[in-house]
Formats: C-alpha cells, sequence, structure tokens
C-alpha cells in the first residue's frame, strides 16, 4: 500500500488556494473548499484559545480570529472564481459573494438586536442563503465540457 506523501511549498499553495486564474472542478474545489474551512478553523481557535486564555487579551484574539477569517475569505473566494471559470462564467458573480462574504459577519453584528421577522433580517438570511446556495451549486454543476476562454477543461489532462 502506497504512502501518502504530501509537500506543499508556498509556491504551491498558493497555486491550489490563492489563484484566481484557470479552472478548478469539482472535485477539487470540494477537497479544497472543505481544507480551508477546517484549516482555518482549527488555526482560528487554537489562536483564539492562546491569545484569549493564555495571554488573557481578548482583543488580540478577537484581532487574530479576524486576520485567519481574511485569509479564509480571501481562499474561498479565489477557489470560486477558478470554479465559476470551470462553468464559463465570469467574475461578476464571484464579486457579489466576496461583498456578501466579508459584509456578512457586520451583517449579523446589524441584526443581532433586531427581531427575526424583522425587513432588514430577512435581508441578511436571504444574503446568507445566496452564499450558501452558491457554494452547493458549484459542488454539484459540472463545468463545461472542453476548452473555454478560461482555459483547458481540467478534466481532459
Amino acid at each position: 500500500m502506497g504512502r501518502l506523501n504530501v509537500c506543499f511549498d508556498a509556491q504551491s499553495l498558493r497555486e491550489m488556494f490563492f489563484n484566481c486564474q484557470g479552472r478548478l472542478n469539482r472535485k477539487p474545489f470540494i477537497l479544497r473548499l472543505f481544507g480551508v474551512i477546517f484549516f482555518c478553523t482549527f488555526v482560528a481557535m487554537l489562536l483564539y484559545t492562546l491569545f484569549y486564555s493564555g495571554f488573557g487579551s481578548k482583543t488580540v484574539a478577537d484581532g487574530a480570529a479576524i486576520v485567519i477569517s481574511i485569509v479564509e475569505v480571501i481562499a474561498i473566494y479565489t477557489l470560486v472564481v477558478r470554479r465559476l471559470h470551470d462553468l464559463g462564467m465570469g467574475q461578476p458573480l464571484a464579486i457579489v459573494y466576496l461583498v456578501i462574504a466579508i459584509l456578512q459577519p457586520f451583517f449579523f453584528r446589524l441584526i443581532a438586536d433586531l427581531p427575526e421577522d424583522s425587513m432588514e433580517a430577512q435581508v441578511v438570511q436571504a444574503l446568507n442563503l445566496f452564499t450558501m446556495l452558491l457554494i452547493v451549486c458549484l459542488m454539484l454543476i459540472r463545468g463545461k465540457q472542453g476548452p473555454n476562454q478560461y482555459g483547458e477543461d481540467p478534466l481532459e489532462n
């Protein structure tokens, strides 16, 4: 039985998670998406625990969590862009996703004290639903076969 040898350097990580060029089919999209989510969640929890429990600084812990969240949003954005490229779509939908993803924490704080049935709360929930449905659709919809304006079909390689 072969041993899984995983070795990442900075260049390969940048190409996998912080590159908007080219196409990305469903399987690598799903694997990388869950990898980013789990890794960033783990690192954020670790840093938050270290700074808050270890040093007693909630401000620094919150700052570390925000930095990790920004890295996570950017990595997921680039995955979404490349997945949309595989479907033959450009970046406008990905930019809408990025704006919503960046503003989402602020939206949720704004509506925290509002009733759930208020118009503002429903708009925020609809935006959240949009981002989740976009990700699910990107996981399920097969990319365009053959080359397109964004590159060769990744399944042909």
